[in-house]
């Protein structure tokens, strides 16, 4: 079902297990060629098969707190159906044990290569995933503050219809965002949503499937 905005309504994030002591079992996996190890790697689903008696290593409460964060503000999922959205790996093309560490998994609202958890904290500060200021979750629209104007209004309309001709879903354009913006879409500015736009206007629609 999608909401007025045309986005369909994000799923709920869930309390996320703590997992700082938990045992990492990577699944088995049939002998795969090279190609087809790399595809499922870049799918989230070839966590790194450990040692016996070998664990991996606990999550930091930096880490813990920055992925508490980031759920909050629904830039990451804290499940996926059943999978959690980290997954303890090593990149290709060695797949490497002493590489190994945890990776952010590619779901419905980070749609990227995995990506090591620690790179992202670096690149995205905790405090860039702000809430709007009445406390929700940041959605397509900033709060609509005294300082919303008619004007803004109408540029966001028109960001939107940009995002419809692209392509995107809400967390893609989420993402867009705090990539060039560093904050989160409940913080845009009127100045911020004309940058925007003008960015959106020269990009080609995604192909399809």
């Amino acid at each position: 079902m999608a909401n007025s905005q045309g986005f369909g309504i994000p799923r709920p994030v869930k309390p996320r297990v703590d997992k700082t002591k938990k045992r990492v079992e990577g699944q088995r996996m049939p002998n795969l060629d090279f190609d087809r190890r790399v595809e499922m790697w870049q799918a989230g689903l070839l966590p790194l098969r450990l040692p016996e008696g070998v664990e991996a290593r606990s999550l930091t409460a930096a880490e813990i707190e920055w992925l508490d964060r980031a759920a909050a503000a629904e830039y990451i999922a804290s499940e996926k159906q059943g999978q959690e959205a980290l997954f303890y790996t090593s990149p290709p093309p060695d797949f490497r044990l002493e590489a190994a560490d945890w990776y952010l998994r590619p779901d419905d609202r980070w749609n990227h290569d995995p990506v090591p958890l620690q790179q992202m904290i670096q690149r995205f500060p905790i405090e860039l995933f702000q809430l709007s200021a009445s406390g929700q979750t940041p959605a397509f629209y900033p709060d609509r503050t005294p300082d919303y104007t008619d004007a803004q209004e109408a540029v966001m309309r028109s960001i939107f219809r940009e995002t419809v001709r692209i392509g995107w879903s809400l967390p893609q354009y989420k993402w867009f965002v705090m990539e060039q913006l560093r904050k989160t879409t409940a913080r845009v500015t009127q100045n911020d949503a004309v940058q925007l736009l003008a960015q959106l206007q020269q990009m080609d629609s995604e192909p399809e499937d």
